[in-house]
């Protein structure tokens, strides 16, 4: 008996990491790593900030992302700026989320960091009409 419970014990431990890996392994979460760490380093996030904003990335970002994939397929002007409107306003609930985690201080840094990484993307064509 004691065996029996020994290996069932054994082999939820087992899914339960394999589910851990697999999921860590997605790379819409390994982009949001990516994100959170740089924000992390860049903010001093404590620990309990990084798991809350890593949760807001995860939250949000899907339906960004989404948006963004609809966008870039799309040939339709009036529906593009539509998408961008929305991509827009999914963008600003994240940052919405994010800074009702930080301090004063680190939302002014991000802030700053926002508008910096803003000036360097590309902006969107306009289309003649």
């Amino acid at each position: 008996m004691k065996r029996l419970l020994f290996v069932l014990l054994l082999a939820c431990l087992t899914c339960a990491g394999g589910y851990e890996i697999f999921i860590k392994a997605r790379p819409e979460n390994k982009k949001f790593d990516c994100e959170i760490k740089w924000l992390s380093h860049k903010l001093s996030l404590t620990p309990e900030q990084t798991t809350r904003v890593r949760a807001a990335h995860v939250k949000h970002c899907p339906s960004m992302n989404g948006l963004g994939a609809e966008l870039k397929s799309c040939a339709d002007p009036n529906r593009a700026a539509e998408l961008r409107k929305l991509c827009c306003q999914a963008a600003d609930k994240l940052v919405e989320a994010v800074s009702a985690e930080l301090t004063p201080l680190q939302r002014e840094e991000y802030q700053k960091l926002l508008s910096a990484r803003k000036q360097h993307q590309p902006q969107p064509q306009s289309t003649p009409k």
